[in-house]
C-alpha cells in the first residue's frame, strides 16, 4: 500500500493561485460609469466636407447640414 500524498502543498498553491486571480481581476476594474460620449467619436472620425461647382443644391445643403453640426459639437472653424 502506498502512502497518500499530503494535501497541504497542494491546496497552499490553489490557495495562491485564488488568490493571485483575485488580486489581478480586481486590478481590471474601471471607475466611473463607462459611457462613451457619441460627440467624442463623431469629432474624432468626422472631418469637414467641401463641395465643387458639379454638386446638386441638395448635396451641397447636406454638407452644408454637416459642417454646421461639426462645428456646433467639435468647434470646426474655432481659433486655436
Amino acid at each position: 500500500m502506498r502512502p497518500t500524498p499530503s494535501r497541504g502543498p497542494m491546496r497552499l498553491a490553489t490557495l495562491c493561485g485564488l488568490t493571485w486571480l483575485a488580486t489581478h481581476l480586481a486590478s481590471c476594474q474601471t471607475t466611473g460609469s463607462g459611457a462613451i460620449d457619441p460627440a467624442l467619436v463623431a469629432c474624432g472620425s468626422f472631418k469637414p466636407v467641401y463641395w465643387s461647382r458639379t454638386d446638386s443644391a441638395q448635396t451641397i445643403a447636406q454638407v452644408k447640414e454637416h459642417n454646421a453640426a461639426g462645428k456646433s459639437l467639435c468647434g470646426w472653424g474655432a481659433a486655436k
